[in-house]
């Protein structure tokens, strides 16, 4: 797995701090990515033409970072340190909502990760449609991104999602 260089993440870093719209190489396929604010969820939404309010995953660098978003357990913890990226679906702490969150495996993105704190990532599409991989799909996504850190191809496998609420696998 090609990781982004030096240069890239903190390109990145910056752009996030200014509350841009990037997309990322993930774990699984490439993501919208912003910072976990509501203004940012809801920029993501409207981009991906979805319902404003429709959660978004986080990713979070550690245990650590997950606690301060959802109360943890066994299971919990069990499921987001999988060797298989999954994320998990939880009552958030502070809200009635719930939310998606995914421990990120690479390097580089737990890099940027612990700089700007959590980060939404959502696949790269309209919401209904198949998620874009090819790089000049990517590129052309969108005026509102401001940046593609392409890598290369990834897996294009999107994580499991497990619902701890209903205790079921959703994909």
């Amino acid at each position: 797995m090609k990781m982004m260089t030096q240069e890239q993440i903190n390109i990145a870093i910056k752009q996030l701090k200014n509350n841009e719209l990037i997309i990322l190489p993930t774990d699984t396929i490439y993501g919208i990515s912003a910072i976990f604010t509501d203004k940012n969820k809801i920029k993501i939404n409207n981009l991906k033409k979805s319902d404003l309010n429709k959660p978004l995953i986080i990713l979070v660098s550690s245990l650590i970072d997950a606690k301060k978003i959802i109360d943890l357990n066994d299971l919990i913890i069990d499921k987001l340190t999988s060797s298989k990226p999954t994320t998990v679906i939880a009552k958030a702490k502070h809200t009635s909502e719930n939310i998606g969150i995914r421990i990120v495996n690479r390097n580089d993105i737990k890099k940027i990760i612990k700089e700007v704190g959590p980060i939404f990532s959502t696949s790269v599409n309209v919401s209904g449609n198949h998620f874009l991989f090819e790089e000049i799909d990517l590129n052309n996504f969108s005026s509102e991104i401001k940046n593609v850190f392409w890598v290369g191809n990834l897996d294009r496998n999107p994580s499991q999602i497990y619902e701890i609420i209903t205790n079921s696998k959703k994909r």
